[in-house]
């Protein structure tokens, strides 16, 4: 019975595997980190909505997002990467949804997390499976690993 209890727990968080790899370590620990903010929502909303730990979760994952984007872009400009402006402007997209997530909490809606959850879900996986698997190769190129 505790394994299965221990099982349907597990299965609330968001886990990370190989998989969402893009092969590059400092981007794949940044990644990582990402995912550790969706779980601390999905936390949040496990305390029932809790408004002051939702508002801390968007503020931390908003800014980290940021040093995040920033260390790809840089690798970008300094690699000269075709795709990346359209790359900055998925993160300016992301950036600009999260700081609305957090005006929407601010402003009293408390009952966002589910919301919000699957959005950051749906997001980390594309963009981390689609987008940022465009760089890989660049970045490889340049001797990144």
């Amino acid at each position: 019975m505790e394994t299965l209890v221990k099982h349907l727990d597990d299965r609330k968080y968001f886990k990370w595997s190989n998989k969402y790899s893009v092969g590059i370590s400092i981007i794949d620990e940044q990644h990582k980190k990402l995912f550790g903010f969706l779980n601390k929502t999905i936390d949040a909303k496990e305390h029932s909505d809790n408004n002051e730990e939702l508002k801390e979760v968007l503020e931390e994952m908003t800014q980290y997002a940021l040093e995040h984007f920033e260390t790809e872009e840089a690798y970008m400009r300094e690699f000269d990467y075709s795709e990346c402006r359209y790359h900055s402007e998925e993160h300016y997209r992301f950036f600009t949804k999260t700081i609305a997530y957090f005006d929407r909490v601010v402003n009293g809606d408390y009952h966002i997390s589910n919301e919000l959850i699957e959005y950051l879900k749906q997001w980390l996986v594309d963009h981390i499976q689609i987008c940022d698997r465009g760089y890989i190769d660049c970045f490889k190129k340049n001797g990144l690993k």
